[in-house]
């Protein structure tokens, strides 16, 4: 088995797990607090080892990237800004960190995803601050640009950017309000079987706050398997793809329901860019401008 194929077991698992867990942080008397009771001081640090892509990519966006010692580096996908971020000594992968280099390198704080919570008991026997961070939607990630701002010491910058961030979602709200009909579609998690991502999860929030009637939240599970028959009568508009979905073809030869719905007739079936749509990252907001624009043109069509 390939690095490859067992980094998407491992996402695969931590996806159905986000979508038990009602995953928060929060900063509460001067602690950070995240949803598997790990505390830490509410302060700005000055040596940190991030295993978060989105953290990562929030630290550079508002200009703490300085505090940072180390990160794990994914093997499918780019991290942003990936010229600077592929400089950054890495001291693991996805799911596991070398600990013996975390006593190399003396963190004072080490930020995880949960796709690492093999390695946050043994972290925290080493003496180590650990906290989780990940988000299951949008206000989540929000709250991640807040926290990050802080054990960064970029505060301010983290504040300016998670306003920015809430500037973006809100247009986007505000133009749904003005359209009359909805979209209805699904961002499928893989194809065999079809399944897809429900209502409490990113992408699911995501479809949520731009209008579209996503078909997967009628179907029961955490991870949802669309039926052919439950395809055909629901007849979405479209159907996108992510995680392990990295070519429209894949969705259309999934099923023979698929030319006979309204996705197949008008070739609404397309790729969604999975190092941004499955990341708890201030990128996602621009992505979704990006979707929305695409969706109009489905809708005027």
């Amino acid at each position: 088995m390939t690095n490859l194929q067992i980094e998407k077991i491992i996402t695969f698992i931590c996806f159905i797990f986000f979508t038990i867990s009602s995953f928060a942080i929060k900063v509460e008397n001067n602690q950070i607090i995240d949803d598997y009771g790990n505390k830490i001081e509410a302060k700005e640090y000055k040596k940190i080892i991030v295993t978060d892509p989105g953290v990562i990519e929030i630290l550079f966006k508002i200009g703490g990237e300085k505090s940072i010692i180390a990160i794990a580096k994914t093997s499918r996908s780019k991290i942003y800004p990936s010229d600077k971020v592929d400089k950054l000594v890495s001291i693991g992968n996805i799911s596991n960190l070398n600990l013996e280099k975390v006593v190399e390198y003396k963190p004072d704080l080490i930020v995880v995803s949960s796709m690492m919570l093999r390695n946050v008991e043994a972290i925290k026997k080493m003496g180590y601050k650990v906290i989780v961070s990940n988000a299951s939607n949008l206000n989540g990630i929000l709250d991640t640009i807040s926290v990050t701002g802080i054990i960064s010491g970029k505060k301010d910058e983290a504040e300016k950017l998670r306003k920015e961030c809430l500037v973006k979602l809100e247009k986007i709200e505000k133009e749904n309000k003005k359209s009359s009909s909805k979209l209805k579609g699904a961002i499928l998690f893989s194809t065999s079987p079809m399944t897809a991502f429900s209502e409490d999860s990113i992408p699911g929030d995501v479809l949520k706050h731009l209008g579209v009637i996503n078909i997967a939240a009628n179907v029961p599970g955490q991870r949802p398997i669309l039926s052919p028959e439950y395809i055909l009568k629901e007849n979405p508009d479209f159907l996108a793809g992510a995680m392990s979905l990295d070519d429209p073809q894949q969705i259309i030869e999934a099923s023979n329901v698929i030319p006979k719905i309204k996705a197949g007739k008008n070739n609404n079936i397309f790729i969604l860019d999975s190092s941004v749509i499955l990341r708890s990252s201030y990128r996602i907001f621009d992505e979704m401008e990006v979707l929305k624009e695409k969706l109009n043109k489905i809708e005027n069509k």
